[in-house]
Formats: structure tokens, sequence, C-alpha cells
């Protein structure tokens, strides 16, 4: 089977419950597909709910770490996904930098970067 690739909208659907009719579809597709989520459109849909939103840090952190728990649902790299929304949750940082920290942690890769906050948590580790 093939894997599906959704966009943002289905995910801010499912979470937001705020359109019935688009919920159940997105709920539908989430069902009976094999999902893939890319990296991309997670921070779509968390950008959408912390900036348009106002939802709290950890409850995107529950509500996403929620969606990627169904087996037919994946990511590029659910620890890496997982350590990103867990340190945007206790930083200050923008989702893209907590992807980048990710891999940093997760896969060894060496950040370049001028962005102080960023450079800042990426030394507390090394």
């Amino acid at each position: 089977m093939n894997k599906t690739i959704v966009d943002a909208n289905i995910i801010l659907r499912v979470i937001l419950n705020d359109n019935a009719d688009m919920t159940k579809q997105a709920l539908d597709c989430l069902a009976k597909n094999d999902i893939l989520i890319k990296n991309e459109v997670m921070a779509e849909v968390v950008y959408v709910l912390f900036k348009f939103y106002d939802v709290e840090k950890q409850d995107i952190l529950k509500y996403i770490s929620n969606i990627i728990k169904f087996k037919n649902v994946h990511t590029e790299s659910n620890k890496v996904i997982l350590l990103a929304l867990e340190t945007f949750s206790h930083n200050n940082l923008d989702f893209v930098d907590c992807l980048l920290y990710a891999y940093n942690r997760v896969f060894g890769y060496d950040i370049f970067t001028f962005d102080k906050k960023l450079e800042k948590v990426l030394k507390n580790i090394n």
C-alpha cells in the first residue's frame, strides 16, 4: 500500500474539531490509509496552532503525540518530531529550530547557525 501524505489542514481539523464534516473526512483519511506526515507539514501545524489558535505548547505536544501513536501514521522520524515538540514546549525557540536541535541530538548532525537562542540550546548539550 502506498503512503498517503496529508497536509496541515487534515491534522488541524482532527486536532481542532472545528468543522464537523471536514473533521469526519480527516479522521476517515487517517483511519483508512497508511499516512506520512512530512516535517514541513508538522512545522506548519505547530505554527498555526501556536500563532493563530493560541494553543499552549504542552497541548500541541500532547495532540501531535497522540496522532503519531497510531500504527498507520508515520513521520520522517518520530524520535526527531517528539524531541522537537518536547524542546519546543520547554524553550523559547521556533519549532523549526527545535527540529534542527532534534536532528543534532538524534542523528548527530552538526548545526551551523547564527541564531543565538538555538546556539545556546545546542551548547548546553555538547
